[in-house]
């Protein structure tokens, strides 16, 4: 079976005006993570610790150039609350997505002398996180 790579990967997200939109050409580092909170439900006379699963979620944290498409989406997050979810869709490969709505958190923009503008975001999903076959649109 072969490896996958990067050309593989697509990514969307809302726009400003909640339009789905395909930013993948714009991403440069992209990173899914799953995490699964514990409750530890040890009795004092167990001799092991035991675990019952807790609540579970994903982050999307991605990285990328800043132009008008991006600024446009991340732009106006950097330093202000938003109530307003997105939806985004990841997508690993061909027919493995994962789709939700997401918070973005941490969003900031860098630079340098010489240097391309660059935003990254962490993209906390709220809810379920959907794993599918097919695209969103």
């Amino acid at each position: 079976m072969a490896n996958k790579t990067f050309k593989d990967f697509r990514f969307k997200i809302d726009n400003a005006g909640g339009t789905l939109t395909d930013i993948t050409a714009y991403v440069n580092s992209d990173e899914l993570a799953g995490d699964l909170n514990l409750m530890e439900d040890t009795a004092e006379a167990d001799e092991e610790r035991s675990f019952l699963p807790g609540v579970a979620g994903a982050t999307i944290s991605i990285n990328g150039f800043v132009n008008s498409t991006t600024e446009g989406i991340f732009g106006p997050l950097v330093g202000n609350r938003t109530t307003t979810s997105k939806t985004v869709e990841y997508q690993h490969y061909t027919g493995a997505y994962h789709n939700g709505e997401i918070y973005p958190t941490n969003v900031r923009t860098s630079g340098g002398s010489d240097a391309l503008r660059m935003f990254s975001a962490d993209l906390t999903f709220d809810g379920l996180v959907n794993r599918t076959s097919v695209a969103l649109a």
